[in-house]
């Protein structure tokens, strides 16, 4: 017994190498190995999703969820002739332009500061940037209530500071909303930012201020614009997310602050109506790839991602 067990120990390793030598001369596994096989990927879990996305807005809904398909443009007329709509896709447009100009001063000062700073204490100012990618995003959100709340912390510090006389009301408003949006997606700026500048080499700096310019200067016309990359970069990730936030306008903002992703999300689970949901989320995609041509015509953003190392 004991034999042919150290038997087939002995073959398992042979084996496992047969397998292994079979598996690299396939053509089949060495194309799924292949970089082109990436088109593949992509094509799986992008394109024919939405694909489908695009074939259903152009069905219609029947009773109780069913889906009518016979092509049709109702969909689509019924958004062009529906304004609500409409000033749901504005605001969160909006809303994602606020929050990226609040985020963009403070995430590129923070990231400025860890990528030029030689402390000892800059990897534990990073890692209390990068700590929030540990929590989830729902109980971030979630934290920010009794933050908020007349009386959390930030009424308690207004009044304590005497700036105002009774607490006022900043949850369940848009300047709530805005305010755990943009703490949220903070570090969406701070690391692409941080991830440039701690690359800049000091001699380039140096060699501009030995030419006369002073740290401004030396900043404006050699920091900056090689920090660039990062910056384009931030910009895009904070947009997007912001524009596109689902948590934050339903946990923190108010009755009139609806966006775009919690009525499309309202459609698709509580009205039933998928071919009407996959119409906004069509053209909300639309309207932000319009966007960020419009803004590649300002920045090089394929050169700027290809300068960024997350």
């Amino acid at each position: 017994m004991s034999s042919e067990t150290t038997s087939t120990t002995a073959e398992t390793p042979d084996r496992i190498e047969s397998i292994r030598q079979r598996l690299m001369e396939s053509e089949r596994f060495g194309y799924l190995l292949s970089p082109g096989s990436g088109l593949l990927w992509v094509l799986l879990f992008l394109f024919l999703p939405l694909t489908v996305i695009v074939t259903f807005s152009f069905f219609r809904a029947g009773e109780f969820g069913t889906i009518i398909y016979e092509p049709t443009l109702e969909n689509y007329r019924r958004f062009v002739n529906g304004t609500v709509y409409q000033r749901v896709i504005g605001r969160s447009l909006l809303i994602g332009v606020v929050t990226t100009l609040i985020v963009l001063p403070f995430g590129y000062t923070l990231g400025y500061f860890l990528g030029r700073s030689k402390s000892r204490w800059t990897p534990i100012l990073l890692g209390l940037v990068v700590v929030q990618f540990w929590v989830p995003l729902v109980i971030r959100t979630y934290a920010w209530i009794p933050i908020l709340g007349r009386q959390g912390i930030v009424n308690d510090f207004l009044l304590w500071l005497g700036v105002v006389s009774q607490p006022v009301e900043i949850l369940y408003t848009t300047h709530g909303m805005i305010l755990g949006l943009s703490v949220s997606i903070l570090p969406f700026m701070v690391l692409p930012v941080y991830s440039i500048v701690s690359t800049i080499d000091e001699e380039i700096i140096q060699a501009a201020k030995t030419l006369g310019a002073s740290d401004a200067r030396a900043f404006r016309e050699v920091t900056f614009p090689l920090s660039w990359p990062g910056i384009v970069s931030g910009i895009l990730f904070t947009f997007i997310l912001s524009a596109g936030s689902y948590l934050a306008p339903q946990l923190l903002g108010g009755t009139g602050d609806r966006l775009i992703a919690p009525v499309i999300e309202t459609v698709f689970s509580q009205d039933f109506n998928w071919p009407f949901a996959a119409t906004l989320s069509l053209v909300y995609v639309a309207l932000i790839v319009g966007i960020l041509y419009l803004f590649s015509r300002k920045a090089d953003i394929e050169e700027a991602l290809e300068g960024t190392q997350l």
